[in-house]
């Protein structure tokens, strides 16, 4: 009897002791937010059953574990497995379509482009959903001409508050970083209370103006030394003076243009996710 049991675990193609459902712990184990653990099953059900029918859903879910994790390259390594492994399955189109959102996600906006375009060439995605990606990603990088000519591309009947809300963000106050650093170098504070941040702005030019009249007491006192390492102080302060009053624009302009470029990549979010044993692409159009 113990020499047959041991043949039957040689001979056995996939370990008897193997969970009987692993896509479904893996599954288990994603749902629970333990990613890393996922992907390890999943793989270990693509190892011993490479041909079931639920093997594109494996490597799919792999993909969206890697993006979970933010892990983008290896993220885009697994998408790109899915649709070369298993070219005519749905998984496939839904990893095309995940593999240009995924740059989007990353902020890189250029390659972002190109995979939109890219699907839009082999007829993988809604031209009017790409061109609003697309349109997206020049106001992320407020490239705002290039925005505005790809959003007019778009349907109007489809996207009925669109006009609006550009309309909105272009009336949007903003502060001029160049302008900012220019100021607060004539005048420590200047640029920052030219950002409306005065308490900021007097730190500044108290600071500045604390050391400068250091540097001069201790040069008129022939204290040359003192004098030196004072001013070395003041040129870290005067020059952390500037780049906080550029930063400072910066996130002025940020906080002005956030909540309406967040309505507009509400326009139309492609989510994926996998319900019961299919994925599914969902659209969401809402202002």
């Amino acid at each position: 009897m113990p020499v047959l049991l041991l043949i039957l675990l040689l001979i056995c193609p996939a370990p008897l002791w193997a969970d009987a459902d692993l896509f479904s712990f893996a599954k288990s184990l994603a749902a629970e937010g333990d990613h890393y653990r996922a992907i390890t099953e999943y793989k270990r059900f693509l190892h011993y059953y490479p041909e079931d029918p639920r093997a594109p859903q494996a490597q799919l879910a792999i993909a969206k574990s890697l993006l979970a994790g933010k892990r983008w390259q290896q993220l885009d390594q697994a998408l790109v497995t899915v649709w070369r492994r298993y070219p005519d399955s749905s998984e496939a189109t839904a990893a095309r379509r995940l593999y240009a959102e995924a740059a989007m996600l990353r902020k890189d906006f250029t390659e972002a482009r190109a995979r939109c375009r890219q699907l839009m060439d082999d007829q993988q995605i809604d031209p009017q959903q790409a061109n609003y990606q697309i349109g997206l990603t020049f106001l992320e990088e407020d490239r705002l001409e290039e925005s505005l000519e790809t959003f007019s591309r778009l349907d109007p009947a489809r996207y009925p508050d669109l006009q609006q809300a550009l309309n909105d963000y272009q009336q949007l106050p903003r502060k001029s970083p160049q302008l900012a650093g220019t100021l607060s170098a004539l005048l420590p504070g200047a640029g920052q209370l030219y950002c409306e941040r005065p308490r900021q702005a007097a730190i500044a030019f108290t600071l500045n103006a604390a050391f400068i009249y250091g540097a001069v007491e201790a040069w008129n006192n022939d204290d040359y030394a003192v004098a030196g390492l004072v001013s070395l102080f003041e040129l870290g302060w005067y020059g952390g003076n500037i780049y906080n009053a550029v930063n400072n624009a910066h996130r002025y302009n940020h906080q002005q243009q956030e909540p309406i470029k967040a309505r507009l990549r509400q326009g139309v979010n492609l989510s994926l996710g996998i319900r019961e044993h299919s994925p599914w692409l969902q659209a969401k159009i809402h202002f």
